[in-house]
């Protein structure tokens, strides 16, 4: 892959790991502490915001029916919700594999491409959970922050950086 595209593709990664600690989402309502105590006993839980970062972590505290109560929203039937919320910590991870291996092994039409489905995909299937939630059915008033669509546009570019470099491995060859 060319070097102006490899600037831009780490950029993003960039722009995903910052993006990691910036708000997912914000609970913006007057209930959250009444809506707290019933949930866990205790009124001293007030949500304001949870970025990527701080969703194990809430998850996995002493409060964290609350948390797992707002990560069933998104996924009514998961199990072990408290373990699994570590999973979210990948999304950085992987932002940083796909830049490195982009970088180091763009050239090859075949890395480019599964590179560009796999984040491409990362954004569709995020976008499409958002979507697909009544957010207005909620008791909790719930909404995306600023961090987790930084997060889903950046593997989209990065998704968009991979297909091209397969779509310009492909034309070099004809």
């Amino acid at each position: 892959m060319p070097k102006l595209p490899n600037v831009i593709v780490i950029a993003l990664a960039a722009v995903i790991v910052i993006s990691f600690f910036l708000p997912w989402a914000n609970v913006e309502s007057q209930e959250v502490g009444m809506i707290s105590k019933i949930l866990t006993g205790k009124a001293q839980a007030n949500i304001a915001s949870v970025s990527g970062f701080g969703i194990p972590r809430m998850a996995n505290s002493d409060d964290s029916r609350l948390a797992i109560s707002v990560i069933k929203i998104f996924n009514p039937d998961v199990k072990d919700a408290h373990k699994k919320s570590y999973l979210v910590w990948f999304a950085p991870i992987l932002a940083i594999a796909a830049a490195f291996v982009l970088a180091a092994f763009g050239n090859n039409k075949w890395v480019s491409l599964v590179i560009g489905v796999v984040c491409s995909l990362v954004f569709v299937l995020g976008v499409y959970k958002i979507a697909s939630t009544d957010m207005n059915k909620l008791i909790l008033n719930v909404k995306i922050g600023l961090g987790l669509w930084l997060t889903l546009y950046g593997y989209l570019g990065i998704g968009l950086a991979g297909i091209a470099g397969f779509v310009a491995v492909q034309l070099k060859k004809i």
